[in-house]
């Protein structure tokens, strides 16, 4: 039987990656690829969807995750049990500085 493939937008800080899974495959499976990329290990991070941080067992259909959603990937804190802040793009103070770039353009 065929699985159908989707792709996940990884987000973090300026920087986006796109990577081919399966709604079957356990997120420590994504985690994997993604810290080769990074050149991370993947105990050294976590994926997060919007609250939720997802839990490395579960697969990505059973954690409700869609084909094309962004999930955030942030870094733990070194020497601490800490993580980063998830980074998301401030959209009302991307809109003001975009409006003062228009006023002033014109």
């Amino acid at each position: 039987m065929a699985q159908d493939s989707m792709h996940l937008r990884i987000k973090r800080k300026n920087t986006t990656v796109f990577i081919l899974c399966y709604p079957e495959q356990e997120v420590s499976v994504i985690k994997d690829k993604i810290g080769l990329m990074f050149e991370r290990n993947p105990d050294t991070f976590r994926l997060v969807k919007a609250d939720l941080v997802l839990d490395n067992f579960a697969t990505l259909r059973a954690q409700q995750i869609a084909s094309n959603d962004i999930l955030h990937l942030v870094y733990k804190a070194d020497n601490s049990d800490t993580y980063d802040k998830v980074d998301f793009d401030d959209l009302d103070r991307l809109h003001v500085e975009f409006s003062e770039k228009a006023k002033s353009s014109s």
